[in-house]
């Protein structure tokens, strides 16, 4: 059955003057996240591993969006004590944060790693590493009645729960367990929302995907396979994806739009939602 699309695009994004948003990530969609909001006035923080790479950005949107304030701050996600060290810093610096966007991930990695504190790197980053950065912004969030959006996929229809074998150590299928934190970062923002609305927080917390993003890293990732990946890369990825300004429509929606519902799941509903105009995606839950 066909979604109902919004008649939304970025130009509906209300004023975000005085607001403050925090972003995680330095590549891919979020270039076009932090473009976004900057535009809109918001005073943006890109969170990410290493200044060096993050400032070629910041830098490339400056140049864009003559007068945005943005900035960085230092996080590994893949690493627990970065995550305390860069909550504490920012409880003790930041007054307050109007909009926080889990946008960081490791995506289907074909060989199994693991963070430094030995979870498999992909729950570790995309699931954990969020959950414990809210967590420690959890005073701050609440302070500032917050919009907390998570980054779900369409991947999280095929995720799997094995709690006898949780970090994939046993059985490791890189799009299952990608799927698996994705529907992890799906559950974890629909609680989020359940518990404060519970608790009285005035977080509101929703989820987001983009949909089938064109970005640098899906070519990447073709040009590893031989003489097939290159084809399709110029055929049919067009034809399913969109650029990463437009996939990033929907998690602008989510972070910005006053129609949205907490504990809702937003994306593209065009085809088998890899790309279109923005509405409310299918969800497993």
């Amino acid at each position: 059955m066909p979604r109902p699309a919004y008649d939304w695009t970025p130009a509906d994004i209300p004023d975000l003057t005085g607001k403050t948003a925090f972003v995680t990530g330095t590549t891919g969609l979020c270039v076009a996240i932090v473009e976004g909001l900057a535009r809109a006035g918001a005073s943006v923080t890109m969170c990410g591993r290493t200044e060096a790479r993050a400032q070629p950005v910041l830098d490339g949107i400056r140049s864009r969006v003559p007068g945005a304030e943005l900035h960085f701050r230092q996080v590994d996600l893949a690493d627990q004590a970065s995550i305390r060290a860069f909550t504490a810093k920012t409880l003790a610096e930041v007054p307050r944060i109007d909009i926080l966007i889990l946008n960081a991930a490791v995506m289907a990695e074909r060989g199994r790693s693991e963070t430094k504190d030995r979870h498999e790197m992909m729950f570790g980053v995309n699931h954990l590493g969020h959950f414990a950065l809210v967590a420690g912004l959890q005073r701050v969030l609440i302070a500032s009645n917050a919009r907390v959006v998570s980054l779900s996929s369409g991947a999280h229809h095929y995720g799997e729960f094995d709690f006898d074998d949780l970090m994939s150590r046993q059985r490791f299928k890189p799009m299952v367990a990608y799927g698996k934190t994705k529907l992890a970062c799906l559950m974890f923002a629909k609680e989020l929302d359940r518990r404060s609305k519970a608790a009285g927080w005035g977080i509101t917390s929703v989820a987001a995907h983009p949909g089938f993003a064109r970005t640098d890293g899906v070519f990447a990732r073709l040009a590893t396979i031989p003489v097939a990946g290159p084809i399709i890369g110029k055929t049919i990825v067009p034809l399913l994806s969109h650029p990463p300004d437009k996939a990033a429509w929907a998690i602008l929606y989510a972070a910005t739009s006053p129609d949205v519902v907490g504990g809702g799941n937003y994306g593209p509903v065009g085809f088998r939602e890899l790309k279109g105009p923005v509405g409310p995606a299918s969800t497993a839950l």
